[in-house]
């Protein structure tokens, strides 16, 4: 039987009748659809005819309706007429489409099918996999199955306009084992005695405890207690201790090695002049024993040892970091439910973090979605290593869960569990924001790798993880299950680029260049390396891809803006009051729109730093209070601008003509968005020459020399 698939308009609409008449006489399948539809799609290439020859004529045999918003298609109907049944016709339909669609980089085809047709045999015959199911109408009470085929697109990464010779910030998937750090006599005693440091101790310990880290000692650390112990047999610390797991000393010949080039390094003075102490060499030894077996750190109190942390780093490649900052990087802290409400469309949303309540709606919610069991029971394990989880939740039930635990102290990593409701209209804000927020909380504390783990099937959400910089690990195929990738979460500056550096060649084996670079205007790009190659990164590629993060370069200025109190609680969430309005849908979003008259366009530039002012109008503080990026800048009408600020700004229609007398306003997407500790005082930046005698009622570029200065009063990193 020779078949033939037509898709042209004018070759599809002679068999416009034969269309309808068989859609309608199979109405209980297909549904009911106005005449007016099948012509509107005909016409507009959406319509697909299968023909057939017979006694020298071309036959009707079925056709395929489909539509859908780039680059998620949705069939509308699949039908083949009853004699045509049995000659692999539905199937031909399926593949012309399949072939139509990834030639013009569609991602998904999502089909409809009520649960209790035998057309379900058919469609998982084509690789059309359940994703979730939802209620049909009220008459029949069918379950309706959401099925959903991936299309083996092979420009995926470039659709998400990754400009790095197609490979992206690509991190070797290295197999992840609880790093081992070895801590000195001193945070034990800080531990279980009543010193300064007793709380931070504490929090190490519980994190080795916990899993989160592995913590052990050097046999050194049992011979010290047995020098020290008064009564080994009655001396509760000496038995505790005994009970840890420890690193036994090296061979003499490295110990001897390994301490005669770290004594002029640790302790200079005293061994320039030949008289280290016992207790100097039991630190030594200590250090060398991290170093010979390869830990991933050495945690102590030891000023000395802290102060040769550089040369440590540098040169055997271990992590030496003081009881206090590395409480606050494991610090698990309390799991207490936080709730926000937000105004998404003509709805609400909920989101709520760490109920217990709520891993039961969960559970529910990721078996309706039809997720595979490994990744249900690896989400929903919030028992053993410490974990956080959020739920997203509307008018139609839970919409969205995802769960979150951190390993390896220094060496952050984060495994990352997110599944969300695609077929709900505020879909695309729930994926927004969780990929946005999860990274922002995490980098919060200290760089992190985070590994992004989605169910099959959940393309909307594989496709907005690529667009913030998550991809396959390097050597993993583009359709990998697991994304990665850094988040920073600072602002660098070549105050701290010496320890960011040093933390990202930790966590991930990322290199950046041993001296901060100079900004130039033309393509400003960067040199890392990621463990395999170097790459030349442009400057908005890598800030998109280790997010939260803004480089400031030598000669890279920025501007500032005026915004009003109301504004900049809603946009920027900045108020320090709790407010009982339930914000717009911005507040939400990665990126956000900020409007203002047209004449600033040309400060307005992509890949700006902007500074927010928050006005004295409306009761406002009068002070900086934000730093973010600006990504795009253009001048559009009125109208235009009001479609993009419902969903990312906050402005209504009556206030949106006011930002302009003329018809245009200047409309700025931003993100990477920090906000400011300590807000810097309008005096204060007319003293730094930010601003004059107005109140800052206008944008107004500044130089770099000023923005460092503002940025670094405004106390972002602590």
């Amino acid at each position: 039987m020779l078949i033939k698939i037509k898709s042209q308009p004018e070759d599809v609409l002679p068999f416009l009748p034969y269309v309808k008449a068989g859609a309608d006489s199979a109405k209980e399948e297909l549904g009911f659809l106005p005449g007016r539809v099948y012509d509107d799609l005909a016409i507009s290439g959406k319509l697909l005819v299968a023909t057939v020859a017979m006694d020298g004529k071309e036959i009707y045999a079925g056709h395929l309706m489909f539509g859908g918003i780039y680059p998620h298609a949705k069939v509308f109907q699949l039908f083949v007429g009853a004699g045509c049944r049995g000659h692999g016709i539905a199937s031909r339909l399926i593949c012309y489409l399949k072939e139509r669609l990834t030639a013009n980089q569609w991602l998904s085809i999502k089909a409809s099918v009520a649960d209790d047709l035998a057309a379900n045999i058919v469609w998982a015959h084509m690789g059309f996999r359940i994703v979730r199911t939802r209620a049909g109408g009220s008459t029949r009470k069918r379950r309706i199955n959401i099925r959903v085929l991936d299309l083996d697109t092979p420009s995926l990464l470039a659709l998400m306009q990754v400009n790095t010779q197609g490979e992206g910030l690509r991190l070797a998937d290295r197999l992840f084992h609880r790093p081992i750090y070895l801590i000195d006599l001193n945070v034990l005693f800080d531990a279980i005695r009543k010193r300064p440091r007793s709380s931070s101790a504490a929090k190490v310990i519980r994190a080795g405890l916990s899993n989160s880290i592995r913590l052990m000692v050097a046999a050194e650390f049992t011979a010290e207690l047995l020098r020290t112990s008064v009564d080994i047999s009655n001396d509760p610390l000496f038995a505790f201790a005994s009970q840890l797991d420890f690193l036994s000393r090296p061979p003499e010949k490295i110990v001897r090695y390994l301490v005669k080039n770290l004594a002029p390094v640790v302790f200079p003075d005293r061994a320039a002049r030949g008289i280290l102490t016992e207790r100097d060499m039991s630190d030594l030894i200590h250090v060398a024993t991290a170093i010979h077996h390869g830990a991933a750190g050495f945690i102590t109190s030891e000023n000395a040892i802290l102060r040769a942390s550089s040369y440590l780093h540098d040169t055997h490649k271990i992590d030496v970091i003081g009881v206090e900052e590395f409480a606050r990087i494991v610090d698990l802290g309390i799991r207490v439910p936080r709730m926000l409400t937000t105004n998404v469309g003509s709805g609400l949303l909920h989101t709520c973090r760490n109920n217990e309540d709520d891993l039961v709606q969960a559970h529910i919610f990721l078996k309706a979605m039809r997720v595979e069991e490994s990744f249900i029971r690896e989400a929903l394990d919030c028992q053993g290593s410490p974990a956080q989880w959020s739920t997203v939740t509307g008018e139609d039930g839970l919409l969205g869960f995802a769960k979150w635990e951190v390993h390896g102290g220094l060496k952050r990593v984060a495994d990352v569990y997110m599944c969300v409701d695609e077929g709900h209209h505020a879909a695309e804000t729930i994926i927004d924001h969780l990929v946005d927020a999860i990274p922002r909380e995490l980098s919060s504390v200290s760089s992190t790798l985070v590994r992004l783990h989605i169910p099959l099937g959940q393309v909307m959400t594989r496709q907005a993880a690529l667009s913030v910089g998550f991809l396959p690990p390097d050597g993993a195929s583009d359709n990998a299950s697991k994304l990665q990738r850094l988040a920073v979460g600072r602002v660098v500056s070549a105050e701290n680029w010496t320890s960011v550096r040093q933390s990202l060649v930790s966590v991930a084996a990322l290199t950046l260049p041993a001296q901060i670079p100079t900004f130039t205007t033309a393509r400003p790009s960067l040199l890392v390396n990621t463990g395999q190659r170097d790459i030349e990164m442009p400057l908005n590629e890598i800030e998109r891809s280790l997010s939260p993060v803004l480089f400031l370069f030598q000669g890279r200025g920025g501007v500032i803006v005026p915004i009003q109190e109301q504004y900049a609680r809603e946009l920027l969430g900045s108020s320090p009051q709790l407010s009982m309005l339930a914000p717009p849908e911005a507040i939400l979003r990665r990126e956000r729109v900020y409007i203002n008259a047209p004449n600033a366009h040309r400060r307005m530039t992509p890949g700006t730093p902007i500074i927010f002012y928050e006005s004295l109008d409306g009761n406002g503080r009068g002070c900086a209070i934000a730093l973010a990026r600006i990504t795009e800048s253009r001048v559009v009408s009125k109208i235009e601008a009001l479609g993009r600020v419902m969903q990312r700004g906050v402005l209504d229609d009556r206030t949106l003509g006011q930002r302009s007398l003329s018809k245009e306003v200047n409309e700025t997407a931003f993100d990477n968005i920090f906000l400011f500790k300590s807000p810097v005082s309008l005096k204060r930046l007319r003293q730094l020459g930010c601003a004059d005698g107005s109140n800052l009622i206008s944008a107004r570029a500044i130089s770099f020399d000023k923005l460092v200065q503002v940025v670094k009063e405004g106390r972002i990193d602590g």
